[in-house]
């Protein structure tokens, strides 16, 4: 299912930019950011059982507070994914950053995020150009552009086969989670979404 929003002259105008736009970058230049959250007594919506019988699964009827991830994933596969519990507020977006993004910047990165109000940090853009790195917002009504998207689908897929019904074993889940990530899944997922590195 789409945004119906993708529709609106000016948001079509915005895609078709950025479409243009993927075919100049170099991929491995992009380091791909966003946030994504899980919570406890996760389960995956299907299951198998033997021809005839229904299939039965149990989950907590009161869950935990939601986990919130914090991420960015490069074309190789490098990157962090941090918890937080409860909501993600700008300063918690800001401290992510500047401690896990900010120190692997070299020059010419490319820094690809949405336009979640969290986001609007022109303080932390200056940071990101210092290093000779710029952001480049994501259309609007655009994830499917973004390839840390297909990472977060990935892990939740994984945390809910893990059936983690506490608080200890949804963070198991999210770092074996984390762990299972290689780097042929994230060029897989660049390639997806449109990036290419130069020489392809």
């Amino acid at each position: 299912m789409q945004a119906a929003q993708q529709q609106r002259p000016d948001v079509v105008a915005e895609r078709a930019a950025f479409r243009d736009w993927l075919g100049t970058v170099d991929a491995t230049r992009i380091k791909a950011v966003d946030e994504s959250g899980v919570i406890q007594g996760m389960r995956l919506a299907y299951g198998y059982a033997p021809r005839g019988e229904r299939l039965v699964c149990q989950a907590p009827l009161r869950q935990g507070k939601r986990v919130s991830l914090l991420g960015w994933l490069g074309f190789d596969g490098a990157g962090t994914v941090a918890m937080h519990t409860g909501t993600v507020r700008r300063w918690h977006f800001r401290g992510f950053i500047q401690q896990h993004l900010l120190p692997v910047l070299k020059p010419g990165d490319i820094v690809l995020w949405d336009n979640a109000r969290i986001h609007e940090a022109p303080d932390l853009v200056e940071q990101i150009e210092a290093r000779g790195a710029c952001v480049r917002p994501l259309p609007r009504y655009s994830p499917e552009f973004n390839p840390i998207e297909l990472l977060w689908s990935k892990l939740k897929h994984l945390i809910k086969k893990a059936c983690a019904d506490t608080a200890e074993a949804l963070l198991e889940a999210v770092e074996y989670a984390t762990e299972q990530v290689t780097a042929a899944d994230a060029a897989g997922w660049f390639q997806h979404c449109g990036f290419l590195p130069q020489h392809y």
